[in-house]
């Protein structure tokens, strides 16, 4: 996994997310405490999550055209600047009467971000060979874990050292570290727009925008002529059902059902992060023996059966295992899912096939969680987890019956060697 950092292009990649999810991660931690210590509303909190939520429903798609129309490190580049500029919104909230700019600063972030994650992921099989797209995207997950696990208790200590001006001020200076990594990749020439492209841009408004809508549906098309992009999409789609509401109820699970407090909930998250990291390490070995489709489903079939049995066996310790056990293995369906989908979409279409995933991943979990949000007093926790587990469950089953033919570049060319050998 750690080898394909020698590829120059994509560890100044990697290097640029790490730092720049650090200070997400710290802002994550200290903007919910900001504002329920600035108001006393949990409503107010809960709005913050409902506007960054939103642009990734309403224009995750769309924007994954445009993803592919342009330069997509100038893309990242900008989007990077754009947030470390907007961030400085929050720094002239000090009432409760300026607590719109949070908002505002929330939703321009969230936007500008549906057109970063699509590049990101459309760019990486750039910068490196089709084999060791697996092993690049389980370092990225590496990442993302190794920051989960690291970035609530940092973020705890600088909040009450910095208060949020400094963690503002933090978090802005990653994204412009960001961006001055973008700045030293060499991308290749394939990777930018084509000069056909280019001249689209200067079609008229009305022609253009009839040009937009085409290969925003030449992008579903795609979708839905591969078996392998339909069942990653449904596969996704059931999982973020499930995850929807375990965003909103697993902390009500742990202070209701398992009589836990704030450290009790920590310890969860923190065998979580380590689970996840063990996943991140060993998908690449699991990944050569074992199908995509089979490796999916059976992360999705444990991740279930293990919410099912927390449910109904709460001990903090059978709890912790089974949570760094589901972080093994979602990780692994996590990466193995995004590897696919690089490898099953055209490059010029690969911005608005991702750009759509998130929009379908997004608008799944906003359905759960406003559902289990709004009538989770009266179904009570218990119902509302068992139907979580139900339906990360059945994206196992679905990963089965979808993704059973799907195979990775690396087992396709095992495979044709072994059909030339048995040929001889």
């Amino acid at each position: 996994m750690f080898a394909v950092l020698r590829k120059r292009n994509f560890s100044l990649l990697w290097l640029g997310q790490i730092v720049s999810m650090c200070g997400d991660g710290f802002l994550i931690i200290a903007l919910p405490y900001y504002v329920y210590q600035l108001t006393g509303s949990v409503l107010q909190t809960g709005i913050a999550v409902i506007v960054e939520t939103l642009p990734a429903v309403l224009l995750s798609s769309l924007a994954g055209v445009f993803v592919d129309r342009w330069n997509r490190r100038w893309t990242m580049m900008i989007a990077d600047l754009l947030r470390a500029a907007v961030l400085l919104l929050m720094l002239l909230v000090h009432s409760v009467g300026l607590l719109w700019l949070i908002y505002v600063a929330i939703a321009v972030q969230a936007i500008i971000t549906q057109f970063f994650t699509p590049a990101s992921m459309a760019l990486i099989p750039s910068l490196v060979e089709e084999e060791q797209l697996m092993s690049a995207n389980s370092l990225s997950s590496f990442g993302q874990s190794v920051v989960r696990l690291i970035g609530p208790p940092i973020g705890g200590i600088l909040f009450t050292a910095l208060g949020l001006t400094g963690i503002v001020l933090v978090d802005s200076a990653t994204y412009m570290f960001s961006a001055l990594m973008l700045l030293l990749i060499s991308v290749p020439a394939s990777a930018y727009v084509s000069k056909g492209a280019e001249q689209k841009e200067r079609i008229r408004i009305a022609a253009a925008m009839k040009h937009l809508w085409e290969e925003w549906t030449g992008g579903l098309r795609l979708i839905g002529r591969s078996q392998t992009l339909v069942g990653i999409f449904l596969t996704m789609g059931v999982l973020m059902l499930g995850q929807g509401i375990i965003q909103v109820m697993f902390v009500v699970f742990v202070r209701s059902v398992m009589h836990g407090d704030a450290m009790i909930y920590a310890l969860v998250l923190t065998a979580q992060g380590v689970g996840s990291m063990l996943g991140a390490m060993l998908n690449g070995v699991i990944s050569k023996w074992l199908r995509p489709g089979y490796q999916i489903a059976l992360a999705g079939l444990t991740a279930g059966a293990a919410i099912l049995i927390i449910i109904y066996y709460p001990q903090l310790i059978l709890v912790m295992i089974l949570t760094g056990l589901m972080g093994i293995f979602v990780v692994g369906l996590v990466v193995t899912l995004y590897t696919l989908l690089q490898v099953g979409a055209e490059d010029r279409y690969r911005g608005r096939v991702f750009g759509t995933l998130q929009t379908v991943m997004s608008l799944a979990m906003l359905i759960s969680m406003t559902l289990s949000s709004s009538l989770g007093d009266r179904l009570g926790v218990v119902p509302w987890m068992t139907i979580s587990g139900a339906l990360v469950l059945l994206s196992g089953f679905v990963a089965l019956f979808t993704l059973r033919q799907a195979r990775l570049p690396q087992q396709e060319k095992q495979a044709a060697e072994k059909e030339i050998e048995l040929s001889v």
